[in-house]
């Protein structure tokens, strides 16, 4: 049987930047974030008050961390590229390690756990050694299959 309007399969509904909206029991706040296409990023709010955060596909920005005003439990944060490919990270909407740096001095509460999500394969040793340097016990690489309890 063929879906139709009334029994679609999926269905999309519209969302404004910045304005909360429900689903399944979470509240969800889309934010404005820098890539090279219009993007967001979210913060998911639990009933119980866990909050995740995810950037996905960002650049130096500034809007999502506005979020940062109430404790951030986990964050889902990407860093593409290495610290050697800054000038074509910002220019494309992603991060290096030290662009990840300077983004977390913009929050007001760095979340409990930051996992890192989107490096580019070809870079991995290199970017996984550079978040490394870091020295901050918060990040993580994030592992395919990888199931978390935020």
């Amino acid at each position: 049987k063929l879906p139709d309007t009334d029994n679609a399969v999926l269905r999309l509904e519209p969302i404004s930047i910045g304005k909360p909206f429900n689903i399944n029991g979470y509240t969800v706040t889309a934010f404005e974030v820098s890539h090279s296409v219009p993007a967001v990023g979210y913060v998911v709010q639990s009933k119980a008050g866990r909050r995740l955060l995810y950037s996905g596909d960002t650049g130096p920005t500034k809007d999502i961390w506005k979020a940062m005003d109430k404790p951030i439990h986990a964050a889902i944060i990407e860093v593409s590229m290495p610290n050697s490919m800054e000038e074509m990270a910002v220019m494309t909407g992603h991060l290096t390690a030290s662009l990840l740096a300077t983004e977390i001095k913009k929050m007001k509460n760095i979340p409990e756990r930051i996992y890192i999500t989107h490096p580019k394969p070809q870079y991995m040793d290199i970017i996984v050694s550079e978040l490394q340097a870091l020295g901050m016990s918060e990040i993580e690489l994030l592992r395919g299959g990888e199931i978390l309890e935020i």
